[in-house]
């Protein structure tokens, strides 16, 4: 029995196709919790959960941060579904929101910066990005710089990010952007 070759797999396995998981980095602004902010959401737009849902579906990891905002929104409704999947990232030595127990934390020190600062909130995202392998972000008509930049990021690494942007009016949903493309509806 010198020439005996033997091969575990699962029924309708197909030899050379590799099922890898996505892993998605959500990123948006902070500005839909307030209130008093015309961008102002209690929940995520059905555009963005129907996007969230399609992944679950599929069973990617989901890369998150801890702010509040769309991260938040994020989280909770991931949290709202059971899904466990889910890597949730912060600045500094501990994460400040997690909606689940169960998931994994990862923060990100950036001693080497002021605490607080731009560069190191950006330090966590840098690692989101790097880690992720596909993106969705929510931006803002005029704003969201950060959430931009993370775009930029996924772009500059050759990953596909889905845009979908927010506006001021009221309006649950203006459109999805393909960066590389342009504006949809």
């Amino acid at each position: 029995m010198n020439n005996v070759l033997i091969h575990y797999g699962v029924k309708g396995m197909k030899w050379g196709v590799r099922k890898d998981k996505d892993t998605v980095f959500v990123s948006g602004s902070s500005k839909t919790t307030f209130e008093d902010s015309g961008y102002y959401r209690k929940d995520l737009p059905k555009p963005v959960r129907d996007e969230l849902d399609s992944h679950m579906a599929r069973g990617s990891k989901f890369v998150v941060g801890d702010a509040p905002g769309i991260d938040r929104q994020v989280q909770d409704y991931l949290n709202s579904k059971d899904y466990g999947n889910v890597v949730v990232y912060g600045p500094g030595q501990a994460v400040r929101y997690s909606a689940n127990k169960n998931w994994k934390t990862n923060p990100v020190d950036a001693p080497e910066f002021e605490a607080g600062s731009k560069e190191w909130l950006a330090k966590k995202d840098i690692e989101m990005s790097n880690v992720s392998t596909k993106g969705i972000a929510i931006v803002l008509d005029n704003g969201s710089s950060a959430t931009r930049k993370n775009v930029d990021r996924l772009i500059d690494s050759y990953k596909d990010v889905k845009v979908y942007e927010l506006n001021e009016l009221g309006e649950e949903y203006d459109s999805w952007i393909d960066p590389k493309k342009g504006k949809s509806k």
